[in-house]
């Protein structure tokens, strides 16, 4: 199975760098993080010993540039009909969906590697704490992983990769700002156990724990949970277009 996994990884990741779509999604995430780290952060007005003002910004940022790392994945499958002859092969459903899942996120990945030179660039200035920096990359990085499992999944369901991109947009856009707290305040629940609830599905809360310095289990389980949750459905999308 790891060698299965192996091979469509590494298909799917040199995919990215034969077609301009690496250096167009690098450049843009460079550019707009910086841009809303300084205009939209304050960076240079309130104090950044975590880098506060880059990563508040990071999930807007991934929300509008994942879709893309995803939206051909599957939607290009199933548009030039080589679905049939990708699952025609001797290797397991899960092994091709996880392939592709960890092409996307280790993208990710080295979309955050190329700011570590802003990173220590600020350490040298400012006193940077390291520890609540590398929890932070560790937020953005599970955030961008749960993004990514969304993005497969609406991949396999779409023949588009545009109307992939928009829809996995469009999602992500819709978790971020799902928030309970407003119909809680609004109808004035005063049930514990509601109230819980709603905290435990709001993405953000999770995230800013996160960044935050207040790491929980509670917020490990939350997005490793939704990964899990998206790469099944992305397993059962397949098998169903199959069949």
């Amino acid at each position: 199975m790891f060698y299965d996994i192996n091979a469509i990884f590494k298909k799917e990741f040199g995919s990215y760098f034969k077609s301009r779509l690496a250096y167009i999604v690098l450049s843009v995430y460079i550019i707009t993080s910086l841009s809303c780290t300084f205009y939209l952060g304050n960076f240079f007005n309130i104090v950044n010993y975590n880098l506060y003002s880059f990563f508040y910004y990071q999930p807007g940022v991934l929300i509008s540039l994942i879709p893309a790392l995803t939206m051909k994945l599957w939607a290009d499958e199933r548009r030039y009909g080589t679905i049939e002859l990708l699952l025609t092969q001797p290797m397991k459903y899960s092994s091709v969906v996880l392939g592709k899942f960890f092409a996307a996120w280790a993208f990710c990945g080295l979309m955050l590697i190329l700011t570590f030179p802003f990173w220590l660039t600020t350490a040298l200035f400012i006193p940077v704490d390291s520890y609540n920096v590398f929890y932070n990359y560790l937020a953005v990085l599970i955030a961008s992983g749960a993004l990514c499992a969304i993005g497969c999944f609406v991949s396999s369901l779409c023949r588009n990769p545009i109307s992939a991109y928009l829809i996995a947009a469009f999602i992500g856009t819709i978790l971020k700002m799902f928030n309970f707290d407003f119909l809680i305040k609004k109808f004035n629940i005063s049930n514990e156990i509601i109230i819980r609830i709603s905290q435990s599905l709001n993405f953000d809360s999770h995230y800013e724990n996160i960044i935050q310095g207040q790491l929980t289990w509670s917020d490990m389980i939350y997005f490793s949970l939704l990964i899990i949750f998206c790469l099944w459905l992305n397993i059962m999308s397949v098998e169903y277009k199959r069949d």
